[in-house]
């Protein structure tokens, strides 16, 4: 299926759909990486059911580790790749409390993040746990190290997946002594 026709942030929209309606909570304790499949791709800019088909793939207590695995390399077998994530959130034009993480931020906020990279790009939805009702969408835009993790899943999986083995070596067998 050629994707290039959808966008990216459209894709990802209806994937975000589809997966918050088997979700509970914003506190998964592990990064989950889906392979997805776009069985009608009329239905992706109305989230019509049926569009998607979403196979889960892995799942790894560091989202990084997860997609920088050797066997994260399958999702590139599917029209795209989908991670879901969660975490804390909080506001970076705060000058005061920059150095801050985020969980420990006082205007943090709990959320749920799933990005869909394909041959057409990249798009993105985030959930809030304190306005689930709401999503907030990036077409692409968004760039940091789980931006350029999810792109480097994507364009790098084929040299991922053309290494060669490592080759283990037989030990030659001992002479017995008699």
């Amino acid at each position: 299926m050629n994707t290039n026709t959808i966008t990216p942030v459209a894709l990802a929209t209806c994937v975000e759909h589809s997966l918050n309606l088997s979700l509970s909570g914003f506190d998964l304790k592990r990064a989950r990486l889906y392979g997805i499949s776009v069985v009608d791709p009329s239905g992706i800019d109305t989230n019509t059911d049926g569009a998607l088909r979403i196979s889960f793939l892995a799942e790894h207590g560091d989202v990084y580790e997860l997609l920088e695995s050797r066997g994260s390399s399958i999702a590139r077998m599917f029209d795209a790749a989908a991670v879901l994530t969660c975490g804390w959130a909080a506001p970076v034009d705060d000058d005061n409390e920059s150095d801050v993480p985020p969980s420990v931020h006082p205007r943090r906020r709990r959320v749920r993040l799933v990005v869909v990279v394909s041959d057409a790009g990249v798009g993105s939805v985030l959930r809030f746990a304190d306005d689930p009702a709401e999503i907030v969408t990036d077409p692409g835009n968004a760039k940091g190290s789980l931006a350029d993790a999810v792109e480097r899943l994507w364009r790098d999986a084929i040299t991922a997946s053309d290494e060669s083995p490592p080759v283990i070596k037989k030990k030659s067998p001992r002479k017995k002594s008699t």
